[in-house]
């Protein structure tokens, strides 16, 4: 990895084509996950419509949803977090 680094560094034009690449890689994976966003968006907006067609109690589903939605944002972050500490640098000194 160190050697693919140092190379990148002293090549500066692969260097720039290489980070081109990346934000171009991540841009792709986000705009995927906005879809993703965007299709469980309508399908809470279907879930709630069906809920108040047949009577059901709509602010008790959607306050356990959001419940739970947040449980599972929190997990996320918090592994997240452990695996950017894992990759951190140990610092020099």
């Amino acid at each position: 990895m160190e050697k693919a680094v140092t190379y990148l560094v002293a090549h500066p034009v692969i260097f720039f084509i290489a980070v081109i690449i990346s934000i171009m890689i991540v841009f792709s994976f986000l705009r995927r996950i906005m879809r993703l966003f965007i299709v469980v968006v309508a399908i809470l907006v279907l879930y709630a419509a069906y809920l108040q067609l047949t009577g059901g109690q709509t602010l008790e589903a959607f306050q356990h949803l959001g419940q739970w939605f947040s449980n599972a944002f929190q997990g996320v972050t918090t592994l997240f977090g452990f695996l950017f500490d894992l990759l951190k640098f140990p610092k020099k000194g």
